[in-house]
């Protein structure tokens, strides 16, 4: 017999209205659910409602006024996650239209929902996916009058689940609907690659999906330089790793392509970091003009142009599909991102993490190793790690 798990939930909708007037300053929350294997990454602020059920998490919002639940039903369900929505309307009382997609591979549906919780009119998102150990429902909401301020958050929330390790390496829920990945009408574009070039599929609408998310992001990002330091930099850090993880698999078909030709030229692995750096310096420098200037790393290389954020960025993610590690370097102090690599040779190193990063200008024509006198203070600099240790939630 199927447990109806959202029983359990109605306490914590109860809980919701009891915490709108507080604010918390907590760093990231991560985390990751040891019987079912998947994890969130949350915009910061957000916290752990003290729900340490692992068949029914909830995360609050900073402010209180929306809520993230994620609930586990026994496998079986429905038959697709379009049934597993109409159950789940049915036991919320809830109005809402349900539209299927595939997520990695996974029977899934997001319906646009309202329903009525403790008095309160709701309004928000629900993410239902038919799994093999459980079927999955993802309700993120908030309270009808915060709808509007709170929709980038929502939907940041519910793309930052992850079904496993593996699929934190691939675009959350939210872009997979946005856009399907992979994308299904990739057009050849030919990419200047030292002296001679590359050939790779490039999908417009996979393109304007990336930049989608990187605006998004970057209006959740832009209110937290008013708040702490502490904030800001944790803001900052993963608003690199929500794109880091939007673009990852989709630049893999580009780096097996470099790492084949590198390979071929006979370079010796060593100085891989140095050969594709000095590819992304001869990039065009261009921002974007929007709120962060940041372009999507698939619209920087198809575009062959970027601003230092998004060539740094690019440059990591090469960097990891090759087994390299590197991080991204940025600064509010000089207006500037880097990247920097963990590779031997001379040069000026980053120290994060206990460990020294060889530093790597992407939007100027020098070696590796070399950054320039007036950007050169360690203590101006935030180091940016793109994959992040996860909590496990307690039993």
């Amino acid at each position: 017999m199927r447990v109806n798990y959202l029983r359990r939930a109605r306490p914590l909708f109860l809980g919701l209205i009891f915490l709108l007037s507080i604010c918390v300053s907590v760093p990231a929350l991560a985390v990751r659910n040891p019987v079912f294997g998947y994890s969130v990454d949350l915009p910061i602020g957000w916290r752990d409602a003290e729900s340490f059920d692992p068949y029914h998490l909830a995360f609050l919002s900073p402010n209180g006024d929306a809520m993230l639940q994620i609930i586990a039903l026994d496998p079986g369900t429905a038959q697709d996650g379009v049934g597993i929505a109409e159950h789940m309307l049915a036991d919320l009382s809830g109005e809402g239209e349900s539209a299927p997609f595939d997520y990695l591979g996974y029977s899934a549906a997001i319906t646009d929902v309202q329903f009525i919780t403790a008095d309160n009119q709701v309004r928000g998102y629900m993410i239902t996916i038919n799994g093999y150990e459980a079927d999955l429902v993802l309700l993120c909401f908030a309270l009808l009058e915060s709808y509007d301020m709170a929709h980038d958050h929502l939907l940041s929330a519910l793309d930052s689940f992850a079904m496993g390790d593996e699929s934190a390496l691939y675009p959350g829920p939210i872009s997979h609907f946005f856009y399907p990945f992979p994308a299904p009408a990739g057009r050849s574009a030919t990419i200047p690659f030292g002296r001679s070039d590359l050939s790779f599929l490039i999908d417009p609408g996979e393109v304007d999906a990336g930049q989608v998310l990187v605006d998004r992001e970057a209006r959740i990002l832009s209110p937290y330089g008013a708040l702490t330091r502490e904030l800001f930099e944790a803001a900052w850090r993963r608003y690199f790793r929500v794109i880091y993880r939007e673009s990852f698999m989709r630049l893999q078909p580009l780096a097996v392509q470099i790492a084949q030709r590198l390979e071929a030229d006979r370079l010796p692995r060593v100085d891989y970091p140095a050969e594709i750096l000095r590819w992304l310096q001869g990039f065009d420098y261009e921002r974007t003009g929007g709120l962060s200037d940041f372009r999507a790393p698939l619209s920087c290389v198809a575009e062959g142009s970027g601003d230092c954020d998004s060539l740094a960025l690019t440059y990591v993610i090469l960097l990891h599909h090759l087994d390299f590690d590197a991080i991204a370097m940025v600064s509010d102090r000089y207006a500037h991102a880097l990247a920097a690599v963990d590779v031997p040779g001379p040069g000026a190193r980053f120290e994060f993490e206990d460990r020294q990063w060889l530093v790597a200008e992407l939007t100027d024509d020098i070696e590796l190793g070399r950054i320039a006198a007036d950007i050169a203070d360690p203590a101006g600099w935030i180091g940016v790690r793109m994959r992040l240790m996860l909590i496990a939630v307690e039993q």
